[in-house]
């Protein structure tokens, strides 16, 4: 193996070989000086071995300060352990690896996707260690099962299917470990790579959530569902999910019962006025206006007159504008993003109004439905809705309320459809359950404190 790691240090100028002849015995020292750390090196092995005191494997195995030492005997594990910033000691035709990681991550610091209006702060990083110690802090139970995989011919990427023994339902526990172990692909950059690699569906809406927040995955966890955990992303997968954790929030179990059930009804109106507005002006005004009062119908022809556009094209440069908008201000830096969205929202409504180009309540219509986009932070959702309020905005161009009716019928027919590793996505609405109901639109104090989700659990539904 010392020819492989010859052969290495011609290919990689960041590999280092220092090499010892102590006692006519050779001591080969190996490592990455861009992932390991030079003081850890420098300080518990290289003085140490030219001082005399680490000149055999018995002293090595019983005086370096370490707690992850491990004997390498092959060539697959001599590289991982490389690769994965650790250093390498060859003495007496062995080689002994050493943890010397250096912290190639952020801090710890607050979800930046995930607005925490009450309840802890903390987020997940790109360090695999500290994000398990996240989940670890909150949950401190020897159920706690976490089952490791190496994913990626050449990344080798650890992924940790996490889960309570104790609660969660063996049949999805296997089901989502065949599925892992069925991924066969070079490299895993993001969390994202392993449910699509999971899920061939191609569904619109996700059947799974993807979060920053710690508190999130235990509480998920102490509920029977299963998380899984990449390595160098700050995202963690929850799953199964249904279509009605789109409408709650974990924040929502840190505040009055009565204020989140208002909050939640909220979240749903928005959803569909974030999908249905478009489409319903489009179709009462163009093909059913017999159904609005004279008067409304009156002012709309007015604001109206002098727009050369249909109302359709109308919208739809109003949407792409705004998606637009929506785009500029994610990209940009936070300094400037925001400002110059709201900016280009004022100058560009008041112009396209002066020209004569928009109708004012066209932008009020489109202005409601993206606004109410805005209660859902997942881009996965966001993106759900933008693809629904376009489809539902052209067949109701086509066909009027007949239009928006079909596009709601293909919508329920949709998510009714989905299924959530093995499990009905409109659970508990659809097949319906009364129990299930206290944490579903309203949330009832007594559901909150002592009872999980009866789906996900067998035994121990009760707390």
């Amino acid at each position: 193996m010392i020819n492989i790691i010859n052969k290495l240090e011609r290919d990689n100028p960041d590999l280092k070989v220092r090499k010892f002849s102590i006692n006519n015995k050779d001591i080969y020292v190996i490592f990455f000086e861009t992932l390991c750390n030079s003081y850890s090196i420098n300080e518990f092995i290289l003085l140490p071995i030219e001082n005399n005191k680490l000149n055999t494997i018995n002293k090595i195995l019983t005086k370096l300060p370490s707690s992850n030492l491990v004997n390498i005997n092959n060539k697959e594990d001599l590289l991982l352990n490389l690769y994965s910033g650790f250093t390498i000691i060859y003495i007496d035709n062995r080689f002994i690896s050493f943890e010397t990681k250096e912290r190639l991550n952020s801090e710890i610091s607050e979800a930046s996707n995930e607005k925490t209006v009450k309840g802890p702060k903390d987020s997940f990083t790109e360090n695999y260690q500290t994000n398990l110690g996240l989940i670890r802090k909150r949950i401190k139970s020897n159920k706690l099962i976490i089952k490791e995989h190496n994913i990626g011919t050449k990344s080798k990427t650890k992924v940790s299917l996490i889960y309570m023994d104790d609660i969660a339902n063996k049949d999805l526990i296997n089901k989502v470990e065949k599925k892992l172990n069925s991924i066969s692909i070079d490299y895993i950059p993001n969390s994202n790579y392993i449910v699509e690699l999971m899920e061939k569906n191609n569904y619109i809406f996700p059947n799974y959530v993807m979060t920053e927040r710690p508190d999130l995955v235990s509480y998920n966890l102490m509920n029977g569902r299963i998380a899984i955990l990449v390595e160098n992303t700050i995202e963690v997968i929850i799953l199964p999910t249904f279509f009605n954790d789109l409408i709650k929030n974990i924040d929502d179990y840190y505040q009055n019962t009565k204020n989140v059930s208002i909050t939640r009804i909220i979240r749903l109106l928005a959803f569909v006025l974030s999908i249905i507005i478009p489409g319903l002006y489009i179709a009462l005004t163009t093909f059913n206006p017999e159904t609005l009062p004279t008067s409304i119908l009156i002012n709309f022809s007015i604001q109206r007159s002098g727009v050369p556009f249909p109302s359709i094209i109308e919208a739809i440069l109003l949407i792409f504008t705004f998606e637009l908008l929506r785009e500029a201000d994610t990209r940009t830096p936070l300094v400037v993003g925001t400002s110059m969205s709201i900016l280009g929202a004022l100058v560009l409504g008041e112009a396209a109004v002066s020209a004569g180009l928009i109708s004012p309540i066209m932008i009020i219509v489109i202005a409601i439905s993206s606004i109410s986009s805005f209660l859902f932070n997942d881009i996965d959702i966001v993106n759900s809705i933008r693809i629904w309020k376009i489809i539902i905005l052209l067949l109701s161009s086509f066909l009027g309320l007949y239009g928006l009716f079909i596009g709601a019928l293909l919508f329920l027919i949709s998510i009714c459809s989905m299924k959530s590793f093995g499990y009905d996505y409109t659970l508990p609405i659809y097949p319906f359950n009364k129990k299930e109901q206290s944490n579903n639109l309203i949330l009832t104090k007594k559901y909150k404190l002592n009872f999980r989700n009866m789906f996900l659990t067998k035994n121990t539904k009760r707390r």
